[in-house]
């Protein structure tokens, strides 16, 4: 895709690591995924979900007092995640352009034979986010279009498109080195499901 220039003038968190089984299960109950462990990021949920278990997290959230009203928990928009993943950098990862020093930070082909590190257990990007680069692909909040033409400038969510499709970030442990890059974008049926599927999720103000 070509270059998108955005200017963010909002303020958000975005989560250090993917969301872990055991966090789904006390939110939402049960476990999806195939590749099974507590701290394992969770996966084999479609994007509808994924979007549920944030406005349950929310929800739950601000009745713990542990968020304010005017917050909620929400999928990254695509650019605010390319944002974090580069993390003030230009290259093609986080961490450079040499490619043997992929193995530092991502779950890939070269590595991973499927889904079943806990997350975080390799290095994190220059502002300490884990996985960004591989290991499982996470839903963004934007819809499916194929190229950035017409997209927000501001760093919010592109609703308008096609809502059948969706757009995943992030390499994954099935992916070769090409396809974990920092602006790797991959557009997807919004009903995907599948082991190397998961997301993160963003703290901002509504």
């Amino acid at each position: 895709a070509q270059p998108h220039e955005v200017k963010m003038g909002h303020k958000f968190q975005m989560a250090k690591f993917e969301v872990p089984q055991n966090l789904w299960s006390a939110v939402r109950g049960g476990n999806p995924s195939k590749w099974k462990g507590p701290r394992n990021a969770v996966e084999m949920l479609t994007h509808g979900e994924a979007v549920w278990f944030c406005r349950l997290a929310t929800k739950q959230m601000r009745e713990l007092k542990l968020i304010a009203a005017n917050e909620e928990i929400r999928l990254p928009s695509e650019a605010e995640w390319e944002y974090c993943c580069r993390a003030g950098t230009k290259t093609r990862w986080s961490f450079g352009d040499d490619e043997t020093l992929l193995g530092d930070y991502a779950w890939f082909t070269g590595n991973a034979a499927g889904n079943d590190p806990p997350g975080g257990a390799k290095k994190g990007n220059p502002w300490g986010l884990f996985d960004m680069h591989g290991y499982i692909r996470e839903w963004v909040s934007d819809a499916g279009n194929e190229t950035y033409q017409g997209a927000p400038t501001d760093g919010s969510s592109w609703t308008t498109g096609p809502a059948t499709k969706r757009v995943l970030r992030s390499g994954s442990w099935k992916d070769k080195p090409a396809g974990t890059t920092s602006g790797v974008r991959l557009l997807v049926p919004a009903e995907t499901q599948d082991d190397a599927v998961g997301f993160r999720c963003v703290l901002a103000e509504v």
